[in-house]
């Protein structure tokens, strides 16, 4: 029979290691709402989106949330940091069919459109996947 290794503590160090195991939980959840706090709801969309780009998984309805060309842009940034240009945004829509998907008018900037994030997707994976 082999032998179990075994720590003992007194409850008065258990609830010293919980309390400190606590805090440390604590400052992580903070620290993370924080930074979502400073989060524009651009920003905040692009985080989902390219979470949603590499897990489908990640979102249960993607139907159900949209973004615009600005954000789109913004998934792979230039070498140089910047987002796409409108010229490439231009060529992207129109060779992968997303020209042709159901918009609407983006709640906060009127006039822009918005494309789901399934046909984002769909879009991206056939852009991609044409270049490789």
């Amino acid at each position: 029979m082999e032998a179990l290794q075994a720590v003992v503590l007194t409850s008065t160090q258990l609830r010293d290691m919980l309390t400190e195991a606590a805090k440390q939980g604590a400052a992580l959840a903070v620290e993370e709402l924080r930074a979502d706090l400073h989060q524009t709801p651009e920003d905040s969309t692009l985080k989902k989106l390219r979470s949603y780009l590499a897990d489908p998984g990640s979102l249960s309805n993607p139907i159900d949330s949209w973004a615009d060309s600005g954000i789109i842009r913004r998934i792979q940034p230039t070498g140089r940091g910047k987002p796409k240009s409108t010229a490439w945004f231009m060529k992207f829509q129109r060779e992968t069919g997303l020209a042709a998907c159901p918009t609407r008018q983006s709640p906060a900037y009127g006039r822009r459109r918005e494309w789901t994030f399934r046909d984002i997707r769909l879009a991206w994976n056939a852009y991609y996947r044409s270049r490789d």
